[in-house]
């Protein structure tokens, strides 16, 4: 009997233990008993697994080291060469520790599955001693070698200090590529000795830079980059993580930011800017000018020197071929090569490109529209970022393939339909992430030879909105979905469902990632309202706050509310620095009044005024930018009696073509407008004291730098 009830507690403990890792190893057993690590324990380890070494030694404050010593009360990091490079094996025993890997990146991925089974207190570096370890024997490898994470610090600027904490998380959950997109057409981030200016001017929008701003920030001159010695050193901060940095520099299109420090490298030809208010906001490398592809040497060269990564990514995507067409010399040269199409022009200037990274050891990258011309070789590496279906087209051409389709690793998307960020993709949460299954999207024996990893993404052009000079709206939007990329992409077909992995996630992880610093996004708590009563329920153990809107108050959610005005109140829920999204008791009742919408600037025909009026979550938009003293005017067919009124400029997700300063005015009568309420990025709210018949919002300035004003339908609330 008491050897029954002892199996049954060891099971239970294998099963506990079993459910706490993310990404869940292959294969482990649990015994009883604990190693503890104490102050009188030996670090030993082989010389070349010296910077594993070091980096345990922040989380542990072993003082004795010992390369190659023998000890019973030891932590030994010592490499086998019958494992694979990334491929490990940890055994805890009353002897100790030991963590053996193919390579370092085998007994660096050893390293973050102990340090998942210490307290979570290990990941705030309180390093504390005694620490236990429970006896294991885990043996674990990748299903994939590629396990990315993009993140764009072109359109929102992250400060050196800010990404080496971001490749620290990235390390954390085995992550092992990072893809950093370092120019667009909102900025320009790494030095280039050769040509200073590039960063200097480029590196910054706004105030007296030739970049002008956009998302945010219209009224500064804002941004940074890294030197040459700091990417070294980030560069090397993320090898001693097992994570290899790929640079990207986008072209041939998106490099305004570039264009806007020489505009010789653009079409030869006079570009119309009336719609621009004079900008000439082209962005597309010219391909027949030879000083262009002198430039690109220079660059490529001392990216090389920086970067040892055999790859370099060269963009190729969403390229306006328009600029090619309306180019004499690009028109020459695409009949002198016999060239049928702009897809066949775009891999001609990705061919001059690839034979100057070969002349520097490197091999290209590129998105996968580049591939639609069909001469690019077989050695490109293809990220595929439209849709599933791109991504099996790269692989059944027969490019190495990073799949990370935008609609389940977008992670610049939405994860539900009331938060910020984009929606072009999907809108999603990490169960969704955690669903990915590449066999069951198409992918067969043979495509799945040519798919080297997946790829999570994080475009940023949100996030300068969203307060850059704090970590909280990245993490928000990368966790805990880089979680459940982490398993899929290290785990493959044998990944868990998504029950067992929310049950590892909240019950563990929420804790390790809370001791990381990580402000994650909590699950949404549910909110119902009936018969007067207004409760509130999550299921992951955080705490819910209550806020009563009309005081402003927040407090500790303790029992249900009764009230018969439940859209007064908005719920989240909290587990120290995550949070949930804001709930509401009860929406608020919007007004949808007839409406005509007029404006001194002519409506598309693509986006005419009636999206605008249809209230259909539509825009309008018209055919160029706007002037001061330009307006937009909506009259209501009847009086309208409301509690706000908000009228706004650009994208409903993102601050772009809109009215950079203005006012919105108040017609009571339809024809006088006595109040004015200033525009704060393109938008302004006004509480009206009686029914209004018509609003106007007018330009005191040029809008922003596009060719159009987006036009929002009116939010009316009751």
């Amino acid at each position: 009997m008491k050897l029954k009830l002892l199996l049954a507690m060891l099971l239970a403990s294998q099963a506990l233990h079993a459910e706490t890792l993310i990404p869940q190893p292959a294969e482990q057993r649990y015994e009883h008993g604990k190693f503890v690590i104490n102050s009188r324990t030996t670090l030993v380890y082989s010389p070349e697994l010296r910077d594993a070494a070091i980096y345990l030694l922040d989380y542990l404050p072993l003082k004795r080291l010992s390369p190659n010593a023998s000890s019973n009360n030891s932590l030994r990091l010592a490499t086998d060469p019958s494992l694979a490079p990334e491929e490990y094996r940890l055994t805890v025993n009353s002897d100790g520790i030991v963590v053996q890997g193919g390579g370092y990146g085998g007994v660096f991925n050893g390293i973050q599955t102990l340090l998942q089974l210490l307290p979570d207190g290990i990941y705030a570096k309180n390093r504390r001693l005694p620490a236990e370890v429970v006896h294991c024997e885990i043996s674990d490898k990748p299903r994939f070698d590629y396990r990315g994470l993009l993140l764009d610090v072109a359109r929102t600027w992250i400060p050196a200090e800010r990404l080496k904490r971001y490749i620290d998380l990235m390390a954390y959950h085995k992550i092992n590529k990072l893809h950093l997109h370092l120019a667009d057409d909102e900025g320009w981030r790494i030095e280039i000795k050769s040509h200073p200016e590039l960063a200097q001017k480029g590196g910054f929008r706004g105030g007296d830079s030739p970049v002008h701003p956009r998302y945010a920030k219209f009224d500064e001159k804002w941004g940074g980059y890294y030197t040459r010695s700091q990417m070294r050193g980030i560069v090397a901060y993320a090898m001693a993580r097992n994570i290899e940095i790929i640079p990207e520099i986008d072209m041939p299109g998106h490099s305004r930011a570039l264009a806007a420090i020489h505009p010789e490298i653009l079409c030869g030809y006079t570009p119309d800017t009336s719609a621009t208010n004079g900008l000439d906001l082209r962005n597309v490398w010219c391909v027949a000018r030879e000083s262009n592809y002198e430039l690109i040497d220079d660059i490529i060269r001392e990216l090389s020197e920086i970067f040892p990564s055999k790859y370099i990514h060269i963009g190729g995507d969403e390229v306006d071929v328009s600029q090619w067409e309306s180019c004499p010399d690009c028109r020459r040269l695409k009949r002198e090569k016999g060239l049928q199409s702009g897809a066949q022009l775009e891999n001609l200037f990705i061919s001059r490109v690839s034979e100057i990274l070969s002349r520097y050891g490197k091999r290209p990258a590129v998105w996968n529209e580049a591939v639609k011309g069909g001469l690019l070789r077989r050695s490109t590496r293809v990220y595929g970022w439209q849709s599933m279906k791109h991504c099996l087209e790269a692989a059944d051409k027969g490019y190495p393939t990073i799949v990370m389709p935008g609609e389940y690793l977008y992670f610049d998307m939405k994860q539900s339909p009331s938060e910020a960020g984009h929606t072009w993709a999907a809108i999603f949460d990490a169960k969704k992430v955690l669903s990915l299954d590449l066999r069951k999207s198409g992918f067969d024996k043979r495509l799945m030879e040519r798919v080297e990893g997946i790829e999570a993404t994080f475009f940023s052009e949100i996030y300068i909105a969203h307060n850059p000079e704090s970590n909280d709206y990245l993490d928000y939007m990368l966790f805990p979905r880089l979680c459940a990329a982490s398993e899929v992409a290290w785990c493959g077909e044998r990944k868990r469902g998504w029950d067992e992995f929310y049950e590892s996630l909240k019950g563990s992880h929420y804790g390790r990632m809370n001791s990381m610093g990580i402000a994650f996004r909590l699950s949404t708590p549910k909110v119902t309202y009936a018969d007067g009563t207004l409760s509130a329920s999550v299921d992951d153990g955080s705490e819910i706050y209550v806020t009563d809107i009309r005081s402003g108050k927040s407090s500790r959610y303790i029992k249900p509310i009764t009230t018969d005005e439940p859209e007064n109140y908005i719920f989240a829920s909290r587990y120290g620095n995550a949070r949930s999204r804001d709930v509401a008791g009860r929406e608020r009742k919007r007004l949808k009044p007839e409406v005509s919408v007029t404006s001194s600037m002519p409506f598309s025909a693509k986006n005419p005024a009636s999206n605008a009026e249809s209230y259909s979550g539509r825009i309008a938009r018209t055919v160029r930018a706007a002037h001061a003293g330009d307006w937009i005017l909506y009259t209501f067919s009847e009086p309208v009696q409301c509690g706000t009124i908000e009228i706004g400029t650009g994208h409903l997700h993102l601050r772009r073509c809109l009215f950079l300063k203005g006012r919105m005015e108040i017609s009571y009568d339809g024809k006088a407008f006595t109040e004015s309420v200033p525009l704060h990025e393109g938008s302004a709210r006004f509480a009206p004291k009686r029914p209004v018949l018509a609003v106007r919002i007018v330009a005191e300035g040029n809008s922003d730098a596009e060719n159009n004003v987006v036009v929002q339908a009116p939010k009316i609330i009751k």
